[in-house]
C-alpha cells in the first residue's frame, strides 16, 4: 500500500518534492507503524485451534485499520482524485479511472479480509472469499491504468 502512496505522490508532487529521503522516511514510518502490530501479545494465531487460518484480535484489527485508513490509504485515494480533477486528456482521465477503481478495489479486499481474520468465522470466510472474488481483477484494473503502455 505505501508504494502505491510513493506512486501518486510521485506523480501530484514535483520530481524536486518527493526525493528518494521522503520516500525512504514515508516507507520507514508506516514499516515502524505496521511493526507496532507486532507488539500486540496475541494479535494474532495461527495454529492447530484455528485451523491454520489466521484469527486477529479485536486491538490488532482496529490499530491495523487505523494505521493504514490513516497514513496510507486516504491519502492515496486523495491524491489520486486530485490528479484525476487535473486531467483535461478524456484518455488520461479513463485511463486514470481504472486506477481509481483498482485502488478503491484492492482497498475493499483488505478491509473485507481485515476483518473476516478478526471474526474467524468459517461461514463469513467463504461468504467473504465469494464476494471478493470479483475483486481481484483490482490489480489489472491497477495495471491498465497506469502500467500498461499508451498508445
Amino acid at each position: 500500500m505505501v508504494f502505491l502512496l510513493i506512486f501518486v505522490l510521485i506523480l501530484v508532487k514535483p520530481a524536486k518534492k518527493i526525493k528518494f529521503k521522503l520516500q525512504l522516511a514515508i516507507m520507514i514510518i508506516f514499516g515502524v507503524l505496521i511493526f507496532g502490530l507486532l507488539l500486540f501479545p496475541s494479535g494474532i494465531v495461527i495454529n492447530e485451534t484455528t485451523n491454520w487460518k489466521p484469527d486477529w484480535s479485536w486491538s490488532f484489527f482496529i490499530y491495523s485499520i487505523v494505521v493504514c485508513t490513516s497514513i496510507v490509504i486516504l491519502p492515496t485515494l486523495y491524491y489520486s482524485i486530485r490528479i484525476y480533477i487535473k486531467f483535461e486528456n478524456e484518455f488520461l482521465k479513463k485511463k486514470w479511472k481504472y486506477f481509481l477503481i483498482g485502488i478503491c478495489a484492492y482497498f475493499f479486499i483488505y478491509y473485507g479480509t481485515s476483518f473476516s481474520n478478526t471474526l474467524n468465522d468459517d461461514t463469513f470466510r467463504f461468504i467473504w472469499s465469494l464476494i471478493s472474488l470479483p475483486t481481484l481483477i483490482s490489480l489489472y484494473l491497477i495495471y491498465h491504468g497506469v502500467g500498461r503502455q499508451l498508445e
